[in-house]
């Protein structure tokens, strides 16, 4: 179970870039992130101290953020998320293939067969990356953002 981030995140929504996310970047602090996002950050431990997830929702934006160290990681939107180059929920596969191209690369979904998870990353570093879920059916189902955390499979595993 997530703890709700509570009262309106008046950053969000914001656009995701391979840079971040209205202001906020992956390795800021709980307080950094709080002022950036204009919200209390309130961090459940699923794993002691070292992994940690919050919910995030602002207006059209739902999602969580995984904190590890106490730090951000990484942000995994389900409503309301665009992209830089115009990518939001429900875009289809052959816009996110349009968008990045061969700087795409995937791996099966662990859930749901015939889903596939689709990675850009930066080109320098930080090699901060952006994720796309695509289901089946080739629709995008989430959008992410942040270091390796945005590779974890669900939550903090």
């Amino acid at each position: 179970m997530l703890a709700a981030a509570g009262g309106a995140l008046a950053a969000l929504p914001a656009r995701i870039t391979l840079n971040g996310i209205a202001g906020v970047r992956p390795g800021m602090t709980v307080s950094q992130v709080k002022a950036r996002w204009r919200t209390p950050v309130r961090l459940e431990d699923e794993f002691g101290s070292q992994c940690s997830a919050t919910a995030v929702k602002a207006r059209a934006t739902e999602g969580y953020a995984i904190f590890l160290n106490r730090r951000f990681g990484a942000v995994f939107l389900r409503k309301g998320a665009t992209t830089d180059t115009g990518i939001t929920i429900g875009s289809r596969l052959k816009d996110l293939r349009r968008a990045y191209g061969a700087r795409l690369t995937s791996r099966p979904n662990k859930y749901t067969p015939g889903a596939r998870d689709f990675f850009v990353r930066r080109a320098t570093r930080p090699r901060w990356e952006l994720r796309f879920d695509v289901s089946a059916k080739g629709r995008v189902t989430t959008i992410g953002f942040g270091n390796s955390a945005v590779r974890l499979v669900e939550g903090c595993a």
